[in-house]
């Protein structure tokens, strides 16, 4: 399964909501005001290491927000062609708002 999160960790339950819900072979796509979570040195990146999921933020949103140069070397980052990729692989998927 798909899941996509949108918004900051640090404002809304949704990550870990996800993190707990998701399992070994369903993948993440932090957005938005998720992709906070990158940012290096962050309470969030040991639950997204420790994740069964594999998890992917969206380049184009960590640009919008200035965190480039503050991203963690640990993350996987993608483009929006690989957001269609990756959604193109699930035929269900589930939206954290």
């Amino acid at each position: 399964m798909l899941h996509t999160v949108t918004s900051s960790p640090f404002s809304s339950q949704s990550l870990l909501d996800c993190l707990n819900f998701s399992h070994c072979d369903d993948e993440i796509i932090l957005y938005q005001d998720a992709v906070i979570a990158a940012v290096d040195e962050n309470i969030w990146l040991d639950q997204i290491k420790n994740s069964q999921a594999k998890i992917y933020f969206l380049n184009e949103d960590i640009i919008a927000r200035g965190l480039i140069n503050k991203i963690s070397n640990l993350i996987n980052v993608i483009d929006y062609q690989g957001f269609v990729d990756i959604s193109s692989r699930h035929e269900s998927q589930l939206h954290w708002n």
